[in-house]
């Protein structure tokens, strides 16, 4: 594979100031990236004329609006059909708690849409789109225990299981007998796997006995705890509405 430098800088600038609510300064950048200053200045100054980004008054750049067409571009590609989403409001309705649809996207696992309930707590690292350390996540758990064999075994080849808190299972003969243990029960649980204090819950949903995605919810561990099996069952009815949807299109 060939490697271009200035590509790689060009993307990490970008991801960089994505990164920064009030955006950054050529200085801050060039020092975040380890980046000679007059390097940074003449890749600022062609993504600012590409309109990839912009500079406002404090001279402090800021994504640009080029960005925006990308973006909207890459929501599309998310986007879950509608007998995936409506029973996902009804499930953080139902549970109080933020709720959760992910899917396959080719070889890796999205976050496709998510549904805050009255109770809800905000996760941090959990966002729509690609999802990392997902072998830490409940959802992640239940699509990998599902996936064929061949899938399954490339991205867990592709992505190690690295400890994100104490409790994340890191041991491979662990990780498979948990995966095993979801599917003989038909749900996956994270319990502070993913982050401390948050546990999370999950279960498949079908179409013609092909698991095509995961809904989720996940809740301070404590209240979690209380409620797990209230929680596990509202999944399981948001799967069973899913699969039964009237008139939806093939998944």
């Amino acid at each position: 594979m060939t490697y271009i430098r200035s590509a790689a800088r060009v993307s990490r600038i970008l991801v960089r100031v994505a990164t920064q609510p009030s955006g950054a300064t050529a200085r801050e950048i060039a020092e975040a990236l380890e980046l000679p200053l007059p390097t940074a200045y003449h890749l600022l100054g062609t993504l600012v004329s590409e309109g990839l980004l912009a500079k406002d008054a404090r001279r402090r750049y800021q994504l640009g609006p080029t960005l925006g067409t990308i973006a909207n571009a890459y929501v599309r590609q998310l986007t879950p059909p509608e007998f995936l989403v409506a029973p996902l409001h009804e499930l953080a309705t139902t549970t109080g708690e933020t709720a959760y649809l992910a899917s396959w996207r080719d070889d890796r696992i999205a976050v496709l849409a998510s549904v805050e309930g009255r109770n809800a707590v905000r996760v941090s690292g959990v966002h729509l789109g690609i999802a990392d350390d997902v072998h830490a996540r409940a959802s992640g758990k239940v699509l990998l225990a599902f996936a064929p064999e061949t899938l399954r075994t490339a991205y867990l080849r592709a992505h190690p299981l690295v400890r994100v808190t104490k409790r994340t299972i890191v041991e491979p003969d662990q990780f498979q007998h948990e995966l095993e243990r979801t599917r003989q029960r038909g749900f996956a649980i994270d319990e502070e796997e993913f982050r401390e204090g948050v546990a999370c819950a999950a279960v498949p949903v079908l179409d013609n006995a092909h698991v095509v995605a995961t809904y989720a919810v996940s809740a301070p561990a404590e209240r979690f705890r209380q409620s797990r099996d209230q929680l596990v069952e509202s999944l399981r009815e948001a799967a069973q509405a899913a699969t039964i949807g009237v008139g939806r299109p093939a998944a």
